[in-house]
C-alpha cells in the first residue's frame, strides 16, 4: 500500500514497524531489497519510498504500538492503515482511530485469502462491530504457521491504497459497513 500511497503524492506517510527486516519477509513485503535484511523494517521503507518519490515527506516510526504510544503516533496523520499481523493490535488501531476520529482503512491477509473494510469513526461499523470478539487461540493460524502467499498479500495491499485514495480524494463508494473478502484459491471476492 505504502508503494502506491507515495507514487500518488500523498504528501506525508508514517511507517509504524518494530521489526528488522528478514529474508523470509521479501516474498509478501516487495517494499524492501535483499540488501536491506537486517536494517529496520521502517527504516528501510522510508529509504524506499523516498527513493520512489523524494517529495513525499516519510516518517519511519521505529515502536511497536501499545496502549501508551498509539494515541500519539496516530494523532498526527490524517488517516490510518492497518494491515498489522495480530488482533490485539487491530483492537488497539480501531479504537485509537474511534477516539481520534481518525478514518481507518483495516485489512489482513494469511494463506491465500485476505480481508479489507474501510471504518469512518462514529460514521459505519468498525472492526469490534464486525469482530466483537478476537478469535479463540489457535482458530485463525498464524503468519509462522499458515503462512501467506505474497500475491494475496499485494491484492490486499493494493486495494488498502485504493481504499485510502478514495478517502483521501473524497471519491467513490467506501467499502464502508462492507467487509471485502478475497478467496485466492478461487480468485472471487465475496462481500459481507
Amino acid at each position: 500500500a505504502a508503494l502506491y500511497l507515495a507514487a500518488a503524492g500523498v504528501g506525508r506517510l508514517g511507517i509504524v514497524d518494530r521489526e528488522t527486516l528478514e529474508i523470509s519477509n521479501l516474498h509478501r513485503q516487495i517494499l524492501h531489497l535483499s540488501a536491506d535484511i537486517g536494517r529496520a523494517k521502517s527504516e528501510s521503507a522510508r529509504i524506499r519510498l523516498n527513493a520512489l518519490n523524494p517529495e513525499v515527506r516519510i516518517e519511519a516510526i521505529q515502536e511497536n504500538l501499545d496502549e501508551l504510544n498509539t494515541l500519539r503516533v496516530m494523532q498526527a496523520y490524517d488517516l490510518v492503515l492497518d494491515g498489522s499481523d495480530n488482533f490485539p493490535t487491530h483492537y488497539l488501531v480501531n479504537d485509537a482511530c474511534i477516539l481520534l476520529g481518525k478514518p481507518l482503512v483495516h485489512a489482513g491477509a494469511i494463506e491465500m485469502r485476505g480481508q479489507l473494510m474501510s471504518i469512518m469513526p462514529r460514521a459505519s461499523a468498525c472492526v469490534r462491530c464486525v469482530f466483537p470478539e478476537p478469535p479463540s487461540f489457535g482458530a485463525i493460524p498464524s503468519c509462522q504457521e499458515g503462512g501467506v502467499l505474497g500475491s494475496a498479500v499485494g491484492v490486499i495491499g493494493s486495494l488498502m491504497a485504493h481504499e485510502a485514495l478514495k478517502i483521501l480524494l473524497g471519491w467513490g463508494e467506501l467499502l464502508t459497513n462492507r467487509l471485502l473478502i478475497f478467496d485466492g484459491k478461487s480468485s472471487r471476492f465475496r462481500e459481507v
